[in-house]
């Protein structure tokens, strides 16, 4: 294939602006395209990283928000993310105003990016992985099953680990949570998250 945009391509390191023949000097849509192609293939798979961490996260603690505010009255929404503070700084936390709501809110938004870059790691590292989540199916099954872990982790391990207090398994929101992330965290990273292999 030899027309203008192959022959611009393949010299370009060589052509300086104003240097091109006149009757193959790339168009506008030429240069664009090329432009395209350059980009590093990694730029689209972090972009999609971002945008699945930040969709999660805004979920979240929509959720988060709606059940425990709106719907339970047991708190409110600034003592939602001023208790994801209180993780980090203690109860203090609840006295802190609109810095440790926002505090929480950056808590929160830290931990959506860090199972989404665990989960992209996943996908980078094995080829079965992404042979599953080709199809629908896949992507709806390994969406679930990341939600069924990441709800347990964060409950048994990481919440304990910063000196918060686990739901038992017998407690009703145990099984809520449970179903949520199963629904509207895990799938949505998966269904976000690409990698394509140069």
């Amino acid at each position: 294939m030899g027309g203008p945009l192959t022959r611009f391509v393949g010299r370009k390191s060589r052509l300086i602006p104003g240097s091109w023949p006149t009757d193959e000097r790339p168009t506008s849509l030429e240069l664009m395209t090329t432009a395209a192609i350059s980009l590093p293939r990694d730029h689209s798979d972090l972009a999609s990283v971002a945008k699945a961490g930040a969709v999660v996260a805004i979920l979240d603690g929509t959720y988060a928000i709606v059940l425990y505010s709106w719907i339970l009255h047991l708190t409110t929404s600034a003592r939602i993310f001023q208790g994801i503070a209180s993780r980090l700084i203690g109860k203090g936390s609840f006295e802190g105003g609109a810095a440790t709501v926002a505090l929480g809110v950056l808590l929160h938004f830290t931990v959506a990016y860090g199972w989404t870059t665990i989960y992209y790691v996943a996908l980078r590292t094995f080829a079965g992985l992404r042979a599953v989540v080709e199809s629908v199916g896949g992507k709806v099954v390994v969406g679930a099953l990341l939600g069924a872990i990441v709800w347990p982790v964060m409950n048994f391990v990481i919440v304990p680990l910063f000196g918060g207090r686990s739901v038992s398994l017998s407690n009703w929101q145990f099984s809520s949570q449970l179903v949520w992330h199963m629904i509207a965290v895990g799938p949505p990273i998966v269904a976000i998250v690409r990698y394509r292999p140069a």
